[in-house]
């Protein structure tokens, strides 16, 4: 991953990579050769030298890093997750209100367009289905496909619905040992939204969608192709107040034939325009120039964490049970 982000900063006119830090050789030689920068095997020797930094390490090493360059006020985008459990992301976020100091965490989703789409409508969420699924990727092994994956779908949640989730149920099963690689949790928020998210990491095609279900309608969106279809009540409908349960029998037949387009309208969308990556890695150079808070604050990466850890103890509390019987 920090390959793609050392290519948009080096290609980025309101930025300059003037370095990069990388354990691996071989890395290091690549990217120093191909963008002609500096190449350092410890991060330290970075201090003094940026304005700004984005750490792409695995997930154990994100505190560590991360803490240094806030301790140094130097503004910071940690990738996904913002640490490896919510009392190091806690002590990120409050280093980062100590020194005043940007830290900005890479849920990329908050950046896809078709998400951002969403959040113009005006819908209430009633209940939510997400799956996202993925092929073995080999990467990330030092977390689960909680932490791994559907993190991105809590973060989403969370930033959908805003309010409190008051229940969790979640069932894990790990297919290698270790981790878990498949996952499923029922989320239930205080003012009665309910979601469901399902996560793999060992699927055999990728699927990253999710649908919102909502009195205005219902809208599906297709992160990976950036696709959403709304589906909602057409202003004939709304005006007429009709329900199907009190139509007479003969109007049945009909309303099944001319359900589509005379009384829900279909509308779809393709958000082709840009890469949510290259959005956040902006958005990023934005928040240090101007000192505003970034769209997925360190405290939006902590929450997400906090959640994700309540999905965990939920699958260790069932796999305890299932193992007592």
């Amino acid at each position: 991953m920090g390959k793609e982000h050392a290519r948009i900063l080096a290609s980025l006119p309101e930025a300059e990579l003037v370095a990069v830090a990388d354990i691996d050789p071989a890395t290091r030689d690549t990217i120093s050769r191909k963008y002609q920068v500096p190449a350092f095997a410890d991060y330290q020797d970075l201090f003094g030298r940026v304005d700004g930094v984005i750490i792409a390490v695995p997930t154990y090493a994100h505190r560590d890093v991360a803490r240094d360059f806030l301790r140094r006020s130097i503004p910071c985008l940690v990738e996904k997750p913002l640490a490896s459990s919510l009392a190091q992301a806690e002590e990120l976020v409050a280093l980062s209100q100590q020194h005043g100091t940007i830290l900005q965490v890479g849920h990329i989703e908050r950046f896809n367009p078709a998400l951002l789409d969403l959040e113009q409508r005006s819908l209430q969420p009633h209940f939510i289905q997400g799956q996202r699924l993925s092929m073995y990727s080999g990467r990330c092994l030092d977390v689960g496909v909680v932490l791994d994956l559907m993190i991105h779908d809590l973060d989403v949640l969370l930033a959908l619905v805003r309010q409190p989730v008051v229940e969790v149920e979640a069932v894990g099963v790990s297919m290698f040992g270790g981790h878990e690689d498949i996952a499923e949790a029922r989320l239930t928020f205080a003012n009665g939204c309910v979601a469901t998210l399902t996560a793999s990491r060992i699927s055999t095609k990728p699927c990253r969608r999710m649908i919102v279900y909502s009195p205005e309608g219902y809208v599906e969106i297709d992160f990976f192709k950036k696709h959403t279809l709304l589906v909602q009540p057409s202003g004939k409908a709304r005006a007429l107040g009709w329900r199907p349960d009190q139509l007479d029998i003969s109007l049945v037949g009909l309303l099944r034939e001319k359900l589509f387009g005379q009384w829900l309208e279909v509308r779809e969308f393709e958000h082709n325009e840009g890469d949510q990556l290259t959005e956040e890695i902006r958005h990023f150079l934005e928040c240090i120039r101007t000192g505003k808070r970034p769209r997925v604050a360190g405290e939006d990466g902590r929450d997400a964490i906090a959640l994700a850890e309540r999905v965990l103890e939920s699958i260790r509390w069932r796999q305890f049970r299932l193992c007592a019987a």
